[in-house]
């Protein structure tokens, strides 16, 4: 099903946006003691700038968790949103200092008994945390807006990468297995912790006025999400052969695909369009590049959830070859591959 974004009115995520311009706090009736949890949390943020809503685990039919934050940023006012879909959480903020509101929803999950212990936690350490940086008040009326966001979707496994950001929105989920999740392979994992610092500059630009680059951001941050999907399914599934197979094509595709995303390239086309020849032709040569990446993903997804086999059509080497500049990104890469490989 197709995510739908609170802006569009309908289904759980636009529910909870028309809840949240008059109360702080929505609990979807389908969560387990919505009612006190509701009450439970209202109490605790009182009139500080905070949005709190509580899914269960149907929404991801809707949306994941890190659009849920991104839209609900957009369609209110709070300085920072709070997701809770099943036992994991969301945070995202653009009043606190580096990588706190991360910070503070994972510490809560990790050591919360429950979800409504972790979600109390995490709301007492923004509150915290805001009145530290003078930003504790305004309730649904505050004055944030969705101008200062910037999206930065990042896994547990790589929290480390937040600390260069502004803004931090978090997937933090409880880890069941001695040893973390290493459903995804290692290859794999860098290429999808590339896509989110990527979509987060993505995000920034985005956040001015820039469709382009707005676009972007939510087209990679989709890619890397249905990458680990792909992956973890794979695992799950028992899928040895096909997912040795999936590992070597989309090692290559992400491997082309961040070349054409990167930071020199589009970003800096849709940023400083007068630099360079046939702009709008570099742009729309990307874009479908991302578009077929992200088809390709879900259609595999599919496949495996079908258990049938897995087709591989996208090949990003006519946009590779077409591109000077696009050939040298990508043979710089398989050097540095080369060199890190023979000093392992």
């Amino acid at each position: 099903m197709d995510a739908r974004s609170a802006a569009d009115g309908a289904g759980y995520v636009g529910e909870a946006s028309e809840a949240l311009q008059h109360a702080n706090v929505w609990v979807s009736p389908e969560v387990s003691g919505a009612a006190d949890l509701q009450a439970s949390l209202q109490a605790q943020v009182g009139d500080a700038s905070i949005g709190v809503a509580v899914f269960s685990d149907n929404v991801s039919l809707e949306a994941s968790g890190d659009q849920i934050v991104a839209d609900l940023a957009g369609s209110t006012s709070y300085d920072t949103i709070i997701v809770a879909v099943g036992d994991d959480l969301w945070a995202g903020s653009h009043t606190l200092d580096e990588g706190e509101a991360l910070r503070i929803a994972n510490e809560a999950e990790g050591s919360a008994d429950g979800l409504g212990a972790a979600l109390t936690e995490t709301v007492q350490g923004v509150q915290a945390a805001q009145e530290a940086a003078g930003a504790g008040g305004g309730g649904a009326g505050g004055a944030g807006g969705a101008g200062g966001w910037l999206v930065v979707v990042l896994v547990v496994a790589v929290l480390a990468a937040a600390a260069a950001t502004t803004i931090g929105v978090i997937r933090s989920r409880r880890r069941r297995a001695a040893g973390g999740d290493r459903r995804v392979p290692d290859q794999i994992r860098r290429h999808v912790a590339t896509l989110r610092s990527l979509a987060a500059s993505y995000a920034q630009v985005g956040s001015s006025g820039n469709a382009g680059a707005a676009r972007a951001a939510n087209d990679l941050a989709g890619i890397a999400t249905n990458v680990e999907e792909l992956f973890t399914r794979l695992e799950r599934s028992g899928g040895g052969s096909q997912r040795g197979t999936a590992l070597v094509e989309y090692d290559a595709t992400l491997r082309k695909l961040t070349a054409a995303v990167d930071r020199d390239y589009l970003l800096d086309i849709l940023t400083h369009p007068q630099l360079w020849d046939d702009p709008e032709e570099r742009v729309r040569e990307v874009q479908g590049a991302v578009e077929a990446v992200s088809g390709e993903l879900v259609k595999n997804i599919k496949q495996v959830n079908a258990r049938r086999g897995l087709l591989f059509q996208v090949s990003l080497d006519g946009m590779i070859g077409k591109r000077k500049e696009l050939q040298e990104w990508e043979r710089a890469f398989e050097e540095a591959a080369r060199d890190g490989e023979s000093h392992a």
